[in-house]
């Protein structure tokens, strides 16, 4: 179970960077500002690599990542959208880290124990 889990927070890690990345080039384009994308590429995909590694720091990356997305963009949802539109926003954007970093939490509570042997 532990690892099917894994395997969940992975793809949507995964999933959540290539709707990012994928918007903000697609924004990039029209503004000739390819900065944001790269960064974008970095932060995001360099989280789901490191967690592909090790699921441990992965985890901690993704929660760092919704948490300030959060601090970030909550504050101004909440002042410029309605409820509807803020709750659309929050889980195109914290919530998916935030699950995948949760996930991974869990995977590695639900994993196998190592097996030991007793030699007698």
């Amino acid at each position: 179970m532990g690892k099917r889990l894994q395997y969940v927070a992975l793809a949507l890690g995964a999933a959540w960077a290539c709707w990012w990345v994928f918007f903000e080039a697609a924004e990039a384009f029209g503004d000739r500002q390819f900065t944001q994308p790269v960064l974008f590429l970095v932060v995001m995909f360099g989280a789901v690599a490191i967690a592909w590694k090790w699921p441990a720091i992965g985890a901690v990356l993704f929660l760092a990542e919704a948490v300030a997305a959060v601090v970030l963009f909550a504050p101004m949802w909440a002042h410029r959208c309605s409820l509807g539109r803020f709750l659309i926003l929050f889980a195109m954007m914290p919530l998916p880290p935030l699950a995948a970093g949760i996930l991974l939490l869990l995977s590695r509570r639900h994993a196998s124990p190592p097996r030991r042997i007793i030699v007698v």
